[in-house]
């Protein structure tokens, strides 16, 4: 795959998942996961929305490669799946060197 090429896909991924991550509903339920693997009824306690829309979520989560899920009896466990984070994870690499730079020459 030419260079370019796998520098647009690597890109398009990670539109996607920031836009995944635009939702703040979303941003919670990685941040859960991070903390412990947990079924989506465990998720969705505490939340303003069902298990129903937690389920939703999940699925795309999983789609876009940032959750696993796993079976354990009748029960769905989720957990992060940090090597989906990757691509996000080298583009904020790569631009936050220069970002990171300047803002610590302001604060100085």
């Amino acid at each position: 795959m030419p260079k370019s090429h796998a520098h647009a896909v690597s890109f398009r991924v990670v539109l996607r998942q920031f836009a995944l991550l635009g939702q703040p509903l979303r941003v919670v339920i990685l941040q859960r996961l991070a903390r412990a693997p947990t079924s989506a009824g465990e998720l969705a306690r505490g939340m303003p929305v069902t298990r129903t829309a937690v389920v939703q979520h999940l699925k795309l989560l999983e789609a876009a490669g940032l959750v696993a899920a796993s079976t354990q009896g009748r029960k769905r466990i989720y957990r992060l799946a940090p090597m989906g984070l990757a691509p996000l994870r080298r583009w904020l690499d790569a631009h936050m060197g220069t970002a990171g730079k300047a803002c610590q020459s302001s604060q100085e």
